[in-house]
C-alpha cells in the first residue's frame, strides 16, 4: 500500500543503528509528523538506510510531504504496522 501526507515534523527520535545478520550495517530514523488539517492527525514513521546514514533526513518544524508504505507484522502472536517512508520531500 502507497500512501502520502503533508505535515509538519514534530519530533525526531533517536537514532537507532545495528548490523544485520550478513553483518552489513544500518541505520533507522524515526519521526513524528502531524498532517495541517482541520482536525490534525498524527503519525510515526520511519527511514531506513543500508548504505550509511540516512540522508536528507527532515528536522523538527519542517514542512514535508511523506510518501510511505504500511506493512504488518507478527511477532510473539501479535500484529504491528511500520509505517515505511520511501521518499521525503521538503516543502516550503
Amino acid at each position: 500500500m502507497n500512501c502520502e501526507a503533508e505535515g509538519k515534523i514534530l519530533v525526531a527520535l533517536p537514532t537507532t543503528n545495528g548490523q544485520t545478520k550478513t553483518g552489513k550495517d544500518w541505520q533507522k530514523k524515526e519521526f513524528v509528523l502531524e498532517t495541517i488539517e482541520r482536525f490534525p492527525l498524527r503519525m510515526r514513521f520511519s527511514m531506513l538506510s543500508f548504505d550509511g546514514p540516512v540522508e536528507d533526513a527532515p528536522s523538527v518544524d519542517e514542512k514535508v510531504r511523506v510518501r510511505f508504505t504500511v506493512e504488518a507484522r507478527e511477532i510473539n502472536g501479535k500484529w504491528y504496522n511500520d509505517v515505511k517512508a520511501y521518499q521525503i520531500e521538503k516543502l516550503s
